[in-house]
C-alpha cells in the first residue's frame, strides 16, 4: 500500500510542476527516517546479518569519495547494526541535500525518489543516479582513491631556486621523489648520487608537472610551480573531492548532444552519446566579471552579428577610448540607432561630435556593426540566460595563445566557432544556407529545431581520457564554498 501512495504523491507532484504549482513541502531529516523505517523496528537498508551489505558498501564508497564521514560504530548486536543502518542514512541524506543544491530537483522530489527506490527494492539504482554515469567521474573517483593512499606518506617542501645541470643537491632529491610520487617521472633505480642530480631527466618531470596544472611550462622552479608541487595529497584529495561534488549537476550530459564548457580549463568539449567529439579552447569573464555557472540550453546562431554593448562597458571603455582617440568609435564601425518610435533611425558617428556622444546616448543606442571589428566576431551563439550571456567568435585570435585566458565581461569567446556551427546542420538546405550565410555580410539567423543542453561549470581538478590529474587554478576563488 506504501508504494502506491507513494506512486500517487510522485504522479501529484509532477502534475503539479506541469501546471506551475508549488510542490508539496520536503521532510526533515527526523520525518524522514520515521517513513523508512517506519512498520519495522529490524528494518536494515545497509547491513545484514553478516555486516555491510552490497548497498552499503555502494554507499560507503561513494561517501568516502565525496568526504562524508560516518561515525564508526560496532554492528555485533541487532541494536548496533540499526544504529549503524541509521548512521549511514542519514549521511545519504546530508548527501541528497547537497546535491539539491548543486542540481535542479527540488528536495521533496529527491526524497521521494529515494523513498521509491527503497520500496521498490532499487535502492542501487538510486545511489547510481546520485553522479552521472560518465567516464569522467569514474576516473576522478579512482584518483581519490589511489591519492588517499599517499596521505599518510610524509610530504617535503621544496623552495623556490634556479638549478644548474649537473648540479648535485639533496633538495633535487626530494624534487626527484615527489615527482615520482606524482606521476610525472617514472620510477628508476639510480645510485643514491645519481637521484641528488639534476639532469635533463628532472626537467622534463617539472615540464610534466606544469603541464598538467596549467603552469607555464619552462622546467623551471618558479614560484607558482613551486607552490603547487608543495601541496600535499591530502590537500589533493579534499580539492578533488569538492570538484566530485560539483558533477551532481551534470546529468545531462548524458544526453544524445551535450555542450561542456569548464571555465578553470578554459575549454568547451561537445560531447555525443558520451563520447568527446569536438574541444576548443575558450576566453572567459575576468574575476571582476565572471561568467557565471549556468545549465542551460543553445538555441540559435547568428552569422554576422551586430553587437549592442552594455551601459557598463560603454561608461568605462568605450566612451574613454573615444576620448582619448577621438573617431575610434567610428572607425570599429559604431553606430547610433534611434528606440520606440524612432527605431529605424540610424545615426553614423562620422556626423557625430564626440563631446555631444554621452547626451545622445540618452535618447539612442549605440550599436557596432557587422564586421571585421565586430566583438562579437562572425558568429553569435544564443544559450537561454537571463544574464546576457553568449557564445561568440572574436577578432582577438591571439589572445587563445594565452595560458590565463579569463579575460571578457562575461560571454564566453570561442577559439573555433565554426567547427560549432556545423551542429547547426540538420539538412542539407541549411547546409547551403549557413554555407552562403557565412560567406556574405548580411545578418542571419539559424534556429535549431532541438536546442543542445549545454553546462558551464567550475572543475578545478578532473583527470584525462591518458588517465592524468589535471589541476587548473581556482581562478575565481570558488573552492573553498564547496
Amino acid at each position: 500500500m506504501r508504494l502506491v501512495s507513494l506512486l500517487f504523491v510522485s504522479i501529484a507532484v509532477t502534475m503539479l510542476l506541469f501546471c506551475g504549482v508549488s510542490v508539496a513541502k520536503p521532510l526533515n531529516d527526523d520525518e524522514i527516517l520515521v517513513q523508512i523505517y517506519a512498520g519495522s523496528t529490524d528494518k536494515l537498508l545497509w547491513f545484514d546479518r553478516r555486516g555491510v551489505s552490497l548497498n552499503g558498501m555502494m554507499l560507503k564508497s561513494l561517501l568516502d569519495d565525496l568526504g562524508v564521514e560516518i561515525e564508526p560504530l560496532a554492528t555485533t548486536t541487532v541494536k548496533q547494526r540499526k544504529q549503524a543502518d541509521i548512521n549511514y542514512t542519514k549521511a545519504l541524506l546530508s548527501v541528497i541535500k547537497r546535491k539539491v543544491a548543486f542540481g535542479h530537483e527540488t528536495l521533496y522530489l529527491e526524497q521521494v525518489k529515494l523513498l521509491q527506490s527503497i520500496d521498490s527494492e532499487r535502492l542501487g539504482e538510486y545511489l547510481y543516479s546520485i553522479l552521472p554515469e560518465l567516464d569522467e567521474v569514474y576516473r576522478l573517483r579512482s584518483m581519490i582513491g589511489e591519492y588517499k593512499r599517499k596521505i599518510n606518506i610524509p610530504w617535503p617542501r621544496i623552495s623556490e631556486y634556479q638549478f644548474r645541470l649537473g648540479q648535485s643537491s639533496n633538495e633535487v632529491k626530494r624534487l626527484r621523489w615527489m615527482l615520482t610520487q606524482l606521476g610525472d617521472l617514472e620510477q628508476s633505480e639510480l645510485t643514491r648520487y645519481r637521484e641528488s642530480i639534476y639532469d635533463p631527466m628532472v626537467i622534463e618531470g617539472i615540464k610534466s608537472f606544469q603541464l598538467r596544472h596549467g603552469l607555464d611550462v619552462n622546467g623551471n622552479l618558479d614560484r607558482y610551480t613551486v607552490e603547487a608541487i608543495n601541496v600535499t595529497p591530502l590537500q589533493r584529495v579534499e580539492q578533488m573531492q569538492r570538484n566530485l561534488w560539483r558533477w551532481m549537476s551534470l546529468s545531462s550530459l548524458n544526453g544524445e548532444r551535450s555542450v561542456w564548457i569548464n571555465l578553470p580549463a578554459y575549454q568547451l568539449s561537445l560531447f555525443e552519446k558520451g563520447s568527446v567529439t569536438l574541444q576548443m579552447k575558450v576566453i572567459i569573464g575576468k574575476p571582476s566579471s565572471q561568467t557565471p555557472i549556468l545549465s542551460t540550453h543553445l538555441t540559435n546562431l547568428t552569422i554576422n552579428p551586430s553587437w549592442r554593448p552594455p551601459a557598463s562597458i560603454i561608461q568605462s571603455e568605450l566612451l574613454p577610448l573615444n576620448s582619448k582617440e577621438p573617431g575610434y568609435l567610428n572607425h570599429k564601425k559604431f553606430e547610433l540607432h534611434g528606440v520606440g518610435l524612432n527605431n529605424t533611425q540610424v545615426i553614423k558617428l562620422a556626423d557625430v561630435d564626440s563631446n555631444q556622444l554621452p547626451n545622445l546616448l540618452h535618447q539612442y543606442r549605440l550599436v557596432q556593426a557587422p564586421g571585421a571589428d565586430n566583438a562579437l566576431g562572425q558568429m553569435r551563439f544564443t544559450i537561454v540566460n537571463s544574464q546576457s550571456i553568449f557564445l561568440h567568435d572574436t577578432p582577438a585570435k591571439q589572445l587563445f595563445k594565452n595560458r590565463n585566458r579569463a579575460l571578457s565581461h562575461g560571454c564566453i569567446r570561442l577559439e573555433n566557432p565554426e567547427a560549432l556551427s556545423k551542429y547547426f546542420v540538420e539538412t542539407d538546405k541549411t547546409a547551403r544556407e549557413l554555407d552562403k550565410a557565412i560567406g556574405g555580410k548580411e545578418t542571419r539567423n539559424f534556429l535549431l529545431t532541438s536546442p543542445i543542453p549545454v553546462l558551464i561549470t567550475y572543475h578545478t581538478s578532473w583527470v584525462d581520457r591518458e588517465g592524468k590529474l589535471q589541476i587548473r587554478p581556482d581562478i575565481y576563488n570558488l573552492d573553498m564554498e564547496i
